[in-house]
């Protein structure tokens, strides 16, 4: 099946980014000019090329397996494969999104593969009448029936009590309708998966086979993202002009999932208490994705993706500055990970108002432990600023 997935947002970013140091973004008055500090840039290079494009690397993989496994769920064995493919897909997603900004805003990315909730009684229009594949064709299908949740639903069994280790679908209870959609929704979230890997790393460093995929499903990165935030401060780099800005882009990223966590990802359904308005009901991995959530805010701000401290990091730049501010930010990143690790799981059988004192209590740790780690990294910009 071809996807031919288009947007007005993707055009107006072509001409706002048309060349590799064009940019709409033309609120700093100091213009760029060839002299850049080399170690920042260093910093700035390791961050792109160590952190943003393996972990988009990764994503897109992943995103392809899923995608050949919906091709085909006749089998529990199947099945099976295509759950685990989702919740490894699922890990790398997470853990980017401390760097949402560049392709996955630009292209609208972002809302395209992780909308929620899902938007049921669209949902039941569309598998009633088998209409996806020609909706996304046309690009009137919504967010709210694409992306990780939409196939989510089809691949995790429905029910809020139960053993986790049997929260897999059953065969039997996927429909010729719900795995055509699952099939559709699968390839339509590969494209824009590859779509963000090539944004960064450069359409000429990515597969043949990944080059293919995008030339079918006609999506081609106005430019490369990556070379953009590495060459902060030189001439003809209007969208960072400055070296101090392509640093604020980086440390206002991890700064904005922290809060997300915290603020609306946790504390939205305990407020309301409707479990759709948790993310990732259905596979039971809502604590996961916290947990990668402040992972990406690890490694985006220590410059490695296995938790030790690279050399040209934003953590080792910051702490030229102020140690001790870059030593709280450590700090907090380690304790926002202990206290989502501590949540109770599945979070979506906590969040109602009878919910034991024990867990509403570790629920509470781990929203102030994200906002901690908001105000710390609020407090390394200042430092990177000054």
């Amino acid at each position: 099946m071809k996807k031919i997935f288009k947007y007005a947002l993707m055009a107006i970013a072509a001409i706002c980014v048309s060349g590799s140091m064009v940019s709409c973004d033309d609120d700093d008055d100091n213009g760029p000019s060839n002299e850049i500090d080399k170690t920042q840039q260093a910093v700035i290079s390791n961050y792109v090329n160590e952190i943003v494009v393996p972990t988009y690397k990764s994503l897109a993989d992943h995103a392809i397996a899923l995608a050949e496994d919906c091709e085909d769920l006749s089998t529990q064995a199947k099945v099976d494969k295509a759950c685990a493919d989702w919740v490894e897909a699922r890990k790398y997603w997470e853990r980017s999104e401390a760097f949402l900004f560049g392709a996955a805003a630009d292209y609208n990315i972002d809302p395209h593969i992780d909308s929620w909730p899902l938007d049921l009684s669209q949902l039941a229009e569309v598998l009633a009448a088998g209409n996806i594949e020609s909706r996304i064709d046309a690009g009137t299908a919504g967010y709210g029936l694409l992306g990780f949740h939409a196939i989510e639903y089809v691949l995790f069994l429905e029910g809020s009590k139960g053993d986790a280790s049997k929260r897999n679908q059953p065969v039997e209870n996927i429909t010729k309708a719900m795995a055509e959609f699952a099939e559709a929704v699968a390839e339509d979230m590969r494209d824009q998966c590859v779509l963000l890997e090539a944004a960064w790393a450069g359409t000429d460093r990515v597969t043949a086979a990944k080059r293919a995929i995008l030339e079918d499903a006609e999506l081609d990165p106005s430019f490369n993202y990556g070379e953009l935030l590495i060459n902060a401060g030189l001439s003809g780099n209007t969208k960072y002009k400055t070296q101090a800005a392509a640093f604020e882009e980086i440390i206002v990223g991890a700064s904005d999932i922290a809060n997300e966590v915290g603020n609306t990802k946790i504390s939205d359904p305990m407020n309301s208490h409707q479990w759709s308005d948790v993310e990732s009901p259905h596979s039971w991995n809502s604590v996961t994705d916290f947990v990668d959530n402040i992972v990406s805010v690890r490694n985006a701000y220590l410059g490695t993706l296995d938790g030790s401290r690279s050399g040209f990091s934003v953590s080792s730049y910051v702490a030229t500055k102020n140690s001790n501010i870059d030593n709280n930010v450590q700090t907090r990143i380690a304790a926002a990970i202990a206290a989502l690790e501590a949540l109770p799981r599945p979070f979506r059988n906590y969040i109602y108002v009878d919910t034991d004192a024990a867990s509403k209590a570790k629920i509470q740790a781990a929203v102030d432990a994200c906002n901690e780690l908001v105000d710390a990294l609020d407090a390394a910009q200042e430092v990177v600023n000054d």
